[in-house]
């Protein structure tokens, strides 16, 4: 292999792992600047990292897919507020907290054709997200928002597609 034919070859490399990270990076850098360092903003702020890497693929795959992405973290959101809202009642110890979390998370995501892995974990920081509804909405909606982003920003910039054919994202793919 020549040199040539070896920095053609990193390049495109380059090209595509490089801007996508960096786009992912960018990204939740600049959502997570907004919120305060708690323990469950850290955990939170980990899976959503996983997931910004993952919807900066550059592959087109299921688990790319924004409609799996966000549909995953809305049952994530869900299932957690339920939780949270039982423990009001019975509260529990929190290894069993965190089994009924992973598991029904787990179980619900798997069965709705939306496995994102990343969204348990998003599920186990909004558990322990001790602040008020608004506050957890407001957090939703911002990385909502966020993946997003990143999935446009990597459909456009890195993937040069056009803005039109974007909200194919947004369809479940059969």
């Amino acid at each position: 292999m020549s040199f040539k034919t070896f920095l053609r070859k990193k390049r495109k490399l380059w090209h595509k792992h490089f801007v996508p990270s960096l786009i992912a990076g960018i990204c939740v850098a600049v959502v997570t600047f907004l919120f305060e360092f708690t323990a469950a903003n850290i955990v939170l702020f980990a899976s959503v990292g996983a997931s910004a890497a993952i919807l900066a693929n550059f592959n087109s795959h299921h688990l790319t897919k924004l409609h799996t992405t966000i549909t995953s973290y809305v049952i994530a959101i869900i299932i957690s507020l339920i939780l949270y809202g039982l423990n009001l009642f019975l509260n529990m110890p929190l290894y069993l907290n965190l089994f009924f979390v992973v598991f029904l998370i787990g179980l619900v995501i798997y069965l709705a054709d939306s496995f994102h892995p990343p969204a348990i974990s998003a599920g186990v920081s909004f558990f322990l997200f001790e602040r008020n509804l608004s506050d957890l909405i407001y957090l939703f909606i911002a990385i909502v928002v966020l993946f997003i982003l990143i999935r446009f920003f990597t459909y456009t910039i890195s993937q040069r597609l056009p803005v039109k054919d974007f909200f194919v994202e947004f369809k479940r793919e059969l």
